[in-house]
C-alpha cells in the first residue's frame, strides 16, 4: 500500500494548484518543495503576472477562456479576489509576424469567435489614453477589457491554504535525490536534512526549471532553454495628474537591426494596488542569459536587458523615471515552440510512465488553477477533456535525442 496517493514535486503556483485540486477530491497529497514555499528560485516570484485571454493560437484562446470560470470558483472557494480585471493593450506594428506571444492583430478571430469585447486603435488614440510618446504613426492597438493582473502573493498563499485545509502535507527543503516509476506506482526518495523515502500511487511534476533534476532520474531528458527574464519597477509622477498606466501594455515590434538582444518587445502593469504605490513594473519580454540548467543563473540582471528597457521608458513613457528603482529575474523555462510541456512521462520509462504527469514550460502562470485542473484529472482519472494535444512531452524538439 502505498504512502500517498499523489506526491506533487514542485510547489510553486502550478504544484500547489495541483495538491489542491487532488486534495479537494479527497486524496492523500504530499507536496515536496525544494527550496522555501513563496521563493525567488524559480517562476513563481514578483508580485504580478499577466492573466488574457487575446492568443493567436485557438487552442490556447480556447483554454484562456475555460480558464475564466475555473478561476472564478478558485475566487470563490477562497473568498479572495485574484486577479484586477484591468484589461490589456496589444499595440506595435500590425505586420509584426511571430515571437513568444504571437502576433498583434491574430487574437482577433479568436475573440470573435468566443464573444469578447475588443476595441482597435491607432496611434494617436494609444497616446491620447495612455502615457505614451513618439509612437511611429503605422501603430495600431487592439484593446480588450477579459484581461487581468494576477495577485501572485496573494495567489500562491491562498492555494497554499486551501491545500493544506484539505489535507495536503506541505514540506520544504526537500531534494529529490532518486525516483523509481513502476506499475503499481512511483517511490520518491528526497532529503532535507534527514533522508527519506515515500511512494504514491501518483505523482505530478510541476518543478519549472528544474524539471531535469527529477525525471533524469527515470532517464528522461527535456531539452529546455531557462530564459533568465528581467523584470523592472520604475517610479511614476505620483497625485491626481500624475502618470496612470490604465491596464496591462505589450508592444509588438521587430527587434532592432534583427539583433535578438535589441528586442522590441516591451511590456508594462499599472501599478496595482498590492504592491508599492507609483511604481509600474516594465520590462522586455526577452532574455539575454539563456542558459539550460537553472544551478547556471546569473541572478544579477542582463545589463543588456535593463539598458533597452530604460531607453525604451525614456523615449516612450510620459512621467517615468528613465532608470528602475529596482529590479530583479525569474526563470522562465521553454521548449523550441515557446508553448507547454502538460502530458504523461513519454514510454520509454515503462509500464508506469502514465503513472507520473508533467508540466514545465511556457508562460503557465495565466492558467494556473486550469493547469492543476488538468494534472489532477491526468494522474487520478487517466485523461482530460480539455485539448492539451499540442503540448505532448514526445513532440519534436522537447526530449533530446534518444528519449
Amino acid at each position: 500500500m502505498s504512502d500517498y496517493d499523489v506526491i506533487v514535486v514542485g510547489g510553486g503556483a502550478l504544484g500547489l494548484a495541483s495538491a489542491y485540486n487532488c486534495a479537494k477530491q479527497g486524496k492523500s497529497v504530499l507536496v515536496l518543495e525544494r527550496f522555501n514555499y513563496f521563493n525567488q528560485s524559480g517562476s513563481s516570484n514578483d508580485l504580478v503576472r499577466m492573466f488574457r485571454t487575446m492568443y493567436t493560437e485557438d487552442y490556447m484562446a480556447n483554454l484562456a477562456f475555460d480558464s475564466i470560470g475555473i478561476w472564478k470558483e478558485l475566487e470563490r472557494d477562497a473568498g479572495e479576489a485574484l486577479i484586477w480585471m484591468s484589461g490589456l493593450l496589444n499595440f506595435g506594428d500590425p505586420n509584426y509576424q511571430s515571437g513568444p506571444e504571437g502576433t498583434l492583430m491574430g487574437p482577433i478571430k479568436n475573440m470573435e469567435r468566443l464573444g469578447l469585447q475588443y476595441e482597435t486603435l491607432n496611434a494617436n488614440q494609444i497616446m491620447e489614453r495612455y502615457q505614451f510618446k513618439n509612437l511611429p504613426n503605422n501603430f495600431q492597438g487592439l484593446f480588450a477589457p477579459d484581461n487581468g493582473c494576477i495577485n501572485v502573493p496573494l495567489l500562491l498563499r491562498t492555494l497554499y491554504r486551501l491545500a493544506q485545509s484539505y489535507g495536503a502535507k506541505l514540506m520544504s527543503h526537500c531534494k529529490v535525490m532518486d525516483m523509481k516509476v513502476e506499475e503499481s506506482g512511483v517511490i520518491i526518495d528526497f532529503d532535507n536534512g534527514e533522508s527519506f523515502s515515500v511512494s504514491a500511487d501518483k505523482c505530478i511534476v510541476t518543478c519549472g526549471a528544474y524539471t531535469n533534476d527529477v525525471v533524469n532520474k527515470v532517464n528522461v531528458n527535456l531539452d529546455l532553454k531557462i530564459w533568465e527574464m528581467v523584470y523592472e519597477y520604475y517610479a511614476t509622477d505620483p497625485g491626481p495628474n500624475g502618470t496612470l498606466f490604465q491596464s496591462m501594455w505589450f508592444q509588438f515590434l521587430d527587434s532592432t537591426d534583427k539583433n535578438p538582444a535589441l528586442s522590441n518587445l516591451f511590456y508594462g502593469f499599472p501599478t496595482v494596488p498590492w504592491g508599492p504605490p507609483n511604481l509600474t513594473r516594465i520590462a522586455v519580454d526577452n532574455a539575454v542569459n539563456i542558459i539550460s540548467n537553472p544551478a547556471e543563473r546569473k541572478i544579477t540582471p542582463s545589463a543588456n536587458d535593463l539598458r533597452i528597457t530604460a531607453d525604451f521608458v525614456d523615449k516612450h513613457c510620459i512621467g517615468v523615471d528613465s532608470r528602475p528603482n529596482y529590479c530583479g529575474t525569474c526563470l522562465q523555462t521553454n521548449v523550441e515552440d515557446n508553448m507547454y510541456v502538460l502530458d504523461f512521462l513519454p514510454p520509454s520509462v515503462g509500464a508506469g510512465y502514465k503513472n507520473v504527469a508533467v508540466f514545465t514550460a511556457g508562460w503557465g502562470m495565466k492558467l494556473t488553477p486550469l493547469i492543476g485542473k488538468i494534472l489532477s484529472q491526468l494522474v487520478l482519472d487517466g485523461s482530460t477533456p480539455y485539448d492539451i494535444s499540442h503540448f505532448k512531452i514526445t513532440r519534436p524538439g522537447v526530449l533530446t535525442e534518444g528519449e
